[in-house]
């Protein structure tokens, strides 16, 4: 087995399975009830993929490609943030439906909150737990913003502006306010999942360029080795560091492509204000 046949091996290995890990995140439900794996083994994987890189090419701008490569391509083309913004909107707008429904029971607001941390929706518990201790000491409208803060979500800061508002201006028809709420938040949500639909081709079209290139090159390092001589050279070595660059480049745009920008939060920053401090 000659040194070709072993690179082919590994370059066509590593390209299925960076892409078999990008396809599982994009189309498998997140399980956060699972333990997430320590955050050294990605590295230490990616670590190892460049190392192997260079030692069965001998070029270590190669090596350092393949490491960065091993550490951002399978993140950037999960979709796993864009997935997890949509579940915690999709979460406040069931919380805000249990907090109306719980009020209707002739239960006040700081009630109503304590008694839904007890069967939150999973992607806000830690959120709403800590919601609900915070207002043992402190008044709802800080309370509120700690938990908009800690969400980190648009709608989790509209949420948390209602409930001020309803708190320090007594609205008479709180739980008319909520279910208005809740619908303008599932109706983003709804728009959110139209807009990643649309987008899927862009996600396609990604895929089928990393896998396309992937097989390019490990077809020259096993075919064509001498078509490649040029970049063993310290200068070849350093036009391959311009391309790599420039393909990670290219790259990223097609990500930035399907990415879904959300509004900036605005009451989070507020959380340090002196007239919300704990007494």
């Amino acid at each position: 087995m000659n040194l070709a046949t072993v690179a082919l091996g590994a370059g066509i290995g590593s390209g299925i399975t960076l892409i078999m890990v990008a396809w599982r995140a994009e189309h498998l439900p997140s399980r956060r009830a699972r333990s997430a794996p320590p955050r050294w083994r990605p590295a230490l994987a990616a670590l190892g993929c460049g190392l192997l890189t260079h030692a069965l090419t001998g070029w270590p701008v190669l090596g350092v490609l393949t490491a960065v490569g091993a550490v951002a391509l399978p993140r950037a083309m999960s979709g796993a943030r864009r997935r997890a913004a949509t579940e915690r909107s999709e979460a406040v707008a069931r919380w805000v439906e249990m907090l109306r429904d719980t009020m209707a029971g002739a239960a006040g607001l700081e009630e109503a909150i304590t008694v839904t941390a007890h069967h939150p929706p999973p992607p806000l518990r830690s959120a709403i737990e800590h919601l609900a201790t915070r207002l043992q000491h402190q008044p709802l409208p800080a309370a509120m913003r700690g938990f908009a803060a800690e969400v980190g979500d648009p709608s989790a800061d509209l949420l948390a502006a209602a409930l001020i508002t309803a708190s320090t201006n007594e609205t008479r028809d709180l739980g008319r306010l909520l279910g208005a709420l809740a619908d303008t938040t599932r109706a983003q949500v709804h728009m959110r999942r139209s807009i990643d639909a649309g987008r899927a081709h862009v996600r396609s079209a990604t895929r089928l360029v990393l896998a396309v290139t992937l097989v390019f090159v490990v077809a020259l390092f096993a075919f064509s080795r001498d078509y490649l001589a040029p970049y063993s050279t310290v200068e070849g070595q350093l036009w391959l560091a311009i391309v790599g660059v420039a393909f990670f480049a290219a790259l990223a745009l097609l990500v930035r492509l399907d990415r879904i920008d959300l509004p900036g939060q605005r009451l989070a920053f507020e959380t340090s204000a002196p007239r919300d401090a704990t007494p």
